[in-house]
């Protein structure tokens, strides 16, 4: 049943009438008896109205017609100005601003949109590299090492590496005698950029402007340990993991492959570029001083690696490892904190400084 409200219409003419309302979300019927003695019938749509003015001696409802007539309705009648608040809360002059958001149909899409948009926004950035890393951490072993060695051979082919220095080095690692699950294998490269990075599988490759700025064992070993760590946490894996799914993602959600075309291996320079978060640096922060430890090895070249990256991190031209690998002070003091838990250590074997020495001994 349709109730009616009382209420007074002015007319364009400025004269009055007691009128009987009819209100619905889309129009204002307004119903009174003209001049001449006939009833008349006005239908007021939503959209026509111009203005909502509540004053206190009532409220004034503002309409102006197609021919630019305009008239309105004097509103004294609480039941009916409820009335009105109510069907037509969607309108921009009578409604809440939240209450127009969410009466207007097409408002009502655009927040649905948004709440999607929303949604897939989240799942590209928490939910898919979460999964993502999921799969990384259930991936085959035997794969990734195969993985990894298709990789490193595709990066090496633009890469001038020194021999002499990469059998050294090599060399050097295993007499560190870490416990790292994998065949680590380290490549030297001849180049003025300060870099390393570590492949999934088990490949490092170390720059010799990197290498030249060590001044001691103990600093050398940080930085293997800290790559090998990297290795042995799968970090480079999980990243690229995590970065393949968002791209499987944009494809499934935009229906395009383009995303995911490349094939893993064919991307493999991007491991040079790879922005490792805080957290996985940390990460391989602490595991490199472990495996430093359990070799009988003072952690604190771990300590003077950072500074010493620190201090190198002017040189855009060859701080291509500040930029992989973010050298943070915090970072710092978590290396200190960590050391203050671990076993004092002694002067490295002596084997591993007449390896140090040999292979510092072209600089």
């Amino acid at each position: 049943m349709i109730t009616s409200f009382s209420a007074t219409y002015y007319a364009p003419d400025k004269n009055s009438y007691p009128a009987s309302v009819f209100v619905s979300p889309v129009t204002i019927t307004i119903r009174y008896t003209g001049p001449d003695g006939a009833v008349r019938e006005l239908h007021w749509l939503e959209k026509e109205l111009t203005a909502f003015l509540e004053k206190p001696g009532g409220t004034e409802l503002h309409h102006r017609n197609k021919q630019g007539e305009e008239a309105l309705l004097l509103i004294t009648d609480d039941a009916l100005l409820q009335e009105i608040k109510k069907q037509l809360r969607h309108n921009r002059h009578i409604g809440k601003p939240h209450q127009r958001v969410m009466g207007n149909v097409g408002t009502k899409l655009l927040l649905v949109a948004g709440i999607l948009l929303a949604l897939l926004l989240s799942a590209y950035l928490w939910l898919v590299p979460w999964l993502g890393e999921r799969v990384a951490d259930n991936f085959s072993k035997d794969y990734e090492i195969t993985m990894g060695d298709q990789m490193y051979t595709s990066i090496a082919a633009g890469l001038t590496t020194d021999d002499r220095k990469t059998e050294v080095l090599n060399r050097f690692y295993r007499q560190l005698h870490y416990n790292v699950d994998y065949p680590v294998t380290i490549t030297v490269v001849e180049s003025d950029q300060l870099n390393a990075f570590a492949i999934p599988g088990g490949h490092i490759v170390v720059y010799t402007a990197i290498l030249e700025k060590m001044k001691t064992p103990e600093e050398l070993a940080a930085l293997l340990g800290h790559e090998a760590s990297h290795i042995a946490k799968r970090h480079s894996l999980r990243n690229m993991f995590r970065s393949l799914a968002r791209k499987m993602f944009l494809a499934l959600v935009f229906g395009s492959e383009s995303g995911i075309v490349s094939v893993v291996v064919d991307n493999a320079d991007e491991l040079k570029g790879l922005e490792y978060s805080r957290a996985l640096e940390t990460e391989a922060d602490n595991s490199g001083l472990q495996l430093m430890t359990q070799s009988g090895l003072d952690p604190q070249g771990m300590v003077r690696l950072m500074e010493l990256l620190q201090q190198e991190s002017g040189d855009k031209e060859t701080s291509n490892f500040l930029r992989t690998h973010p050298v943070f002070k915090d970072r710092i003091s978590n290396i200190q904190q960590q050391i203050a838990n671990l076993p004092a250590a002694g002067a490295p074997p002596a084997d591993l400084q007449k390896t140090f020495a040999e292979l510092k001994g072209d600089w």
